[in-house]
């Protein structure tokens, strides 16, 4: 008589069970071990948070050419996010009782960007949902420059005006930068720079004709009209000295960019932004990103800023890398979870029967 027994084909065999069920182990640990270590290297390069926004802008930048700049609210971009959405009725009303007094688009426009500044207190970024950060503006006068054009963006849609939302910034398109305005004037035909937060526009000296966010910056470059500095409104002013102010601008010159949509209601009232926006801000924006709810940019491409733009271009690409290689670690993660369950569940004694030995009598 001799016995054997076969194991080629038993799933509950205890030796077969323990050296897979410790293969998956292995597999998943090192799975985690390279997820913490290529997010905790994608973390430790958002700090402080102008590196945050460096990395947010790497995804967001496109480089414009000059008829991305050269075009009215009518013929707007197809692809430029358009305020659509039904402003709050907290805007709306806002609008209504501040603009009903004037005709003009550019007098409508300067009421709005007087009445955000006229408490306005330089106690920093509020960082909030667009209700939020409306109330504390005209309440307590907080907020940054940001702030104040994502709520000026708002209101001027609930007052009717077609706005577009430049930026530029200081350190290579990271966070150290500064947002500002342009309003479309309908009876003059042509786009009207506004600063809402520091309180200013800008005028030729010579004719008084308020100009465009471009047309400022060929001068600060040195390469137009003598101009001057007129409050929106009677509001603190940003900068008391008229040089000091232009000598700010001109550290951006080589970096402006174009925000390619105004959609703040739309952004704001996204579910996926609204939950993000519960944690961290920049949780918030990242979320936004992937539900494609964040607008992208345009940058006034020059010689003098090629070389940020390539630097830029260069950190898309390893992020894009690295989120792809996130993703397929995740998926696998995933499956080496299940398999995990699943043999715990096949192993266990209500599923497995006990073995039996085979006896097989010879001669």
């Amino acid at each position: 008589t001799r016995y054997w027994r076969d194991w080629s084909s038993d799933v509950c065999s205890s030796d077969l069970r323990a050296s897979t069920s410790r293969w998956l182990r292995y597999g998943l640990i090192a799975n985690l071990v390279l997820l913490a270590v290529l997010i905790g290297g994608v973390l430790s390069q958002a700090y402080p948070a102008t590196e945050a926004v460096r990395l947010r802008n790497a995804l967001l930048m496109e480089v414009g050419r000059p008829s991305d700049f050269d075009w009215t609210p009518d013929s707007a971009p197809h692809d430029f996010r358009v305020l659509e959405r039904d402003p709050y009725p907290e805007f709306r009303d806002a609008a209504e009782e501040i603009t009903s007094p004037y005709g003009g688009d550019w007098q409508r426009a300067l009421a709005l960007a007087a009445r955000l500044t006229q408490n306005a207190k330089d106690t920093g970024a509020i960082q909030a949902d667009l209700l939020t950060t409306y109330r504390s503006i005209i309440d307590k006068g907080s907020g940054y420059c940001a702030d104040y054009t994502d709520v000026y963006l708002g209101l001027a849609h609930a007052a009717g005006l077609g706005v577009r939302n430049w930026a530029f910034s200081f350190d290579g398109f990271g966070g150290h930068g500064h947002s500002f305005i342009e309003v479309f004037d309908r009876q003059r035909g042509r786009w009207v720079f506004m600063d809402v937060y520091n309180n200013f526009h800008v005028v030729d000296r010579a004719s008084g004709k308020a100009l465009s966010a471009l047309e400022f910056r060929q001068h600060l470059l040195g390469r137009g009209n003598p101009v001057r500095i007129v409050p929106n409104g009677p509001g603190r002013m940003g900068y008391i000295i008229e040089e000091k102010l232009f000598d700010y601008y001109r550290r951006g010159a080589a970096e402006w960019y174009l925000w390619w949509g105004n959609a703040v209601f739309a952004y704001d009232a996204h579910p996926a932004v609204q939950l993000a926006g519960k944690f961290a801000r920049p949780l918030e924006q990242l979320a936004a990103i992937a539900a494609n709810v964040h607008p992208h940019f345009r940058v006034l491409a020059t010689p003098e800023n090629a070389g940020q733009i390539e630097r830029m271009v260069r950190l898309r690409s390893k992020l894009q890398a690295v989120f792809a290689v996130v993703a397929a670690l995740l998926l696998l993660l995933l499956l080496q979870i299940v398999l995990l369950v699943r043999r715990h569940v096949m192993s266990s004694p209500a599923t497995c029967p006990p073995k039996t030995e085979t006896v097989q009598e010879s001669g």
